[in-house]
């Protein structure tokens, strides 16, 4: 006000042909909305409608993929491979990553990352991790220069897991797909583990797909029948105990002292005389049967043999016993659209009873944030309602405002679609934005409606008129601000450009229809006159006062 008061002092009204003519259209377009409310109406309804729809048919992440100059990628040799043979082999690796377009530069490391060793490397060869610097002027993408890389290796006799970018936030919540399965039997959560890997061999999308994410070794596992052992005088802590002691190969007999120096004497058994797989079934028990006399048991008479494979681990959640099943989504696939895909199967899956699986991963990950931010969005649109309340003095003109929250969320949406951008958590932190931003022309708009009509005017198409000119301004200077940001360009960029699509798109759409949708808003539901009889008299007598419009 004060820089108002001392620069604009000598103004006058220039003439704008044709932004006097856009203003003469928008008026004509204004009054026949407000004599056409239905079809307007209508046609932003179906429209919301259109962009709900379409969101269930768009992609979702958890954060945006970023192209950076640098990847990385793991070797994996097959378990067993010698350490010698893993180095030949990551040499092969390096020269054929090298000799892919776009890349200037590749190193390695022996022995991994913790996250690649988690993923199972061989336990002799162990695993590379590759480090891969991009040229700055490549036109490939990160994901054009993983899948060559993938082609590359893919008739060797390893395993090469490419990330595209070290700049992948999606790490933070977790990566691909993965079933949980919680039960009880070890074996039948083994056996409802196999059908899933085959569910997901038969979903599009899905690679890497863990096939010893639950089995470790192959186990003889020996079963007791406690009914027979009885029988012969034998117990099942007995079996166990004579069985572990001629497993144990050595015993530490006692400990030498000489010279002040403890040496420990072990007694290792002969070559040949521990059980092995193969015969341990043959194994003799000593007992005294019910007459007195000593009798030999086999373990074959008293117990069954079954040769399975080992667990790896047994992971628990509150109290119950879990098993895992993931797999990574490819670059040409989405995370929610394959989860959607893949929640379909399951359904028509039957589980044992007892058992059930989850979908975990990223997608759990984006489900659980995006919820969150829906509750912070309809917080702050009740903050914003309460807060024009107080300053409105009413409650139905802060509720006409507040349809311009749906009109831009429907802009928003329409935005994603068209630029081929998935629903993110970026994505969604913009329609945060949108709720406190496109309310502003709304709350300019109504305010000055309010004020005419005291003065008994044509007080919606003169409000159109005058204001139109300031809404374009508020809504423009924001545009254009996002705009560099909604472009995407330099490393990195990728990270925000949702939420400046979203905010363009929604501030755009809103703008254009706030301009017709709440004037006919407001000609619906504030057809009785702003005062009335039941006025303060001082009031009502100084708004009739106010100049009449003319008749027509």
């Amino acid at each position: 006000p004060a820089m108002g008061a001392a620069v604009l002092k000598n103004t006058k009204e220039k003439s704008h042909r044709w932004f006097d003519a856009f203003v003469e259209g928008y008026q004509r377009l204004l009054g026949w909305a407000l004599r056409h409310k239905a079809p307007v109406l209508s046609g932003v309804t179906a429209l919301l409608a259109i962009s709900i729809f379409l969101t269930t048919q768009m992609g979702t992440a958890f954060i945006p993929a970023m192209d950076s100059p640098q990847m990385s990628a793991t070797l994996t040799m097959p378990r067993g491979a010698a350490q010698q043979d893993a180095y030949a082999m990551a040499d092969t690796v390096m020269e054929r990553i090298a000799a892919v377009d776009g890349v200037e530069t590749v190193g390695a490391m022996s022995g991994g990352s913790g996250m690649s060793s988690m993923k199972g490397g061989s336990s002799s060869g162990g695993s590379i991790t590759y480090y891969i610097l991009l040229s700055d002027d490549r036109t490939a993408t990160n994901a054009d220069v993983s899948a060559a890389i993938e082609a590359q290796v893919a008739d060797l006799d390893c395993t090469v897991e490419v990330q595209e970018s070290t700049m992948d936030m999606s790490a933070l919540g977790g990566s691909g797909v993965e079933l949980v399965i919680t039960g009880r039997g070890l074996d039948e959560m083994n056996a409802i583990a196999d059908d899933l890997r085959g569910i997901l061999r038969s979903t599009e999308g899905l690679v890497d797909i863990s096939e010893n994410s639950v089995t470790g070794n192959p186990e003889t596992r020996i079963t007791v029948d406690k009914y027979k052992a009885m029988q012969h005088g034998l117990t099942v802590a007995q079996i166990y105990s004579e069985l572990a002691a001629e497993l144990k190969a050595e015993n530490t007999a006692t400990t030498l002292t000489l010279d002040g120096t403890d040496t420990p004497v072990v007694v290792v058994k002969p070559a040949g005389q521990a059980p092995t797989r193969g015969n341990i079934m043959d194994h003799a028990f000593t007992v005294t049967n019910a007459e007195g006399e000593e009798e030999t048991v086999r373990l074959y008479d008293i117990a069954a043999k079954q040769e399975t494979d080992s667990v790896s681990s047994i992971n628990r959640e509150n109290g119950a016993r879990t098993m895992s099943v993931s797999a990574g989504v490819d670059a040409r696939h989405n995370i929610g659209l394959v989860s959607r895909e893949l929640e379909k199967k399951l359904a028509d899956y039957e589980l044992p009873e007892g058992y059930t699986v989850e979908i975990a991963g990223e997608n759990e990950t984006i489900n659980s944030a995006m919820t969150d931010l829906v509750k912070m969005i309809a917080l702050a649109v009740v903050f914003i309602y309460l807060i024009m309340v107080a300053q409105f003095q009413s409650l139905m003109s802060p509720f006409i405002v507040m349809f311009t929250i749906p009109l831009a969320f429907t802009g928003g949406l329409l935005a994603l679609w068209l630029t081929g951008s998935e629903l993110s958590i970026i994505a969604m932190l913009g329609f945060l934005v949108l709720a406190g931003v496109v309310v502003n022309n709304g709350i300019v708009f109504v305010d000055n409606i309010n004020q005419l009509r005291l003065g008994g005017t044509e007080a919606i198409l003169e409000t159109g008129r005058t204001r139109i000119r300031p809404v374009l301004m508020t809504a423009l200077t924001t545009i254009l601000a996002m705009s560099t940001m909604a472009l995407g360009i330099g490393d990195g960029a990728e990270m925000t450009q949702p939420m400046a699509i979203v905010t363009i798109g929604g501030l755009t759409y809103a703008t254009l229809l706030t301009l017709l949708v709440v004037p006919v808003l407001y000609d619906i539901f504030r057809k009785k006159p702003l005062y009335d009889p039941e006025l303060d008299d001082a009031a009502a007598d100084a708004a009739k006062e106010l100049p009449q419009p003319a008749a027509g």
